[in-house]
């Protein structure tokens, strides 16, 4: 039975699945749901790989893609991105830091990389502009 929802978005079921995983969202699109990429955590390059690879993967079916922006949050005053950054980072003790990097070192586990945080940041108006 077709509803608003499936007429509305082309699809055959009022199923939405939301995921950074391109294999699932065109797998839900190819089923007949509509599937959903979060956006996010992408830099444009990405995005536009993840993109063309859904393309070639839904069979034509529809899908979506969430770039999340509030229109309003607690401490969007708080500065700008690089400014954020540095003041989350000074809230973290010294003695926090150096059990992170002693743990790391004792596993053999490689430090994240400069960008391991982006997504936390991405999420305002002004960063994911």
């Amino acid at each position: 039975m077709r509803t608003r929802v499936t007429e509305l978005f082309g699809i055959e079921y009022p199923i939405f699945a939301f995921s950074h995983c391109r294999d699932v969202v065109a797998a839900v699109s190819r089923a007949g749901g509509m599937g959903v990429l979060g956006a996010l955590y992408f830099t444009p390059e990405e995005l536009e790989l993840e993109l063309k690879w859904i393309d070639e993967h839904v069979g034509g079916k529809p899908y979506g893609v969430d770039v999340v922006m509030p229109a309003k949050y607690e401490g969007a005053d708080a500065g700008d991105a690089e400014e954020l950054l540095g003041k989350l980072q000074g809230m973290i003790p010294e003695g926090h830091k150096k059990f992170l990097e002693d743990l790391l070192a004792e596993h053999g586990v490689e430090p994240p990389s400069e960008t391991a945080g982006r997504a936390l940041l991405g999420w305002t108006d002004q960063t994911a502009r």
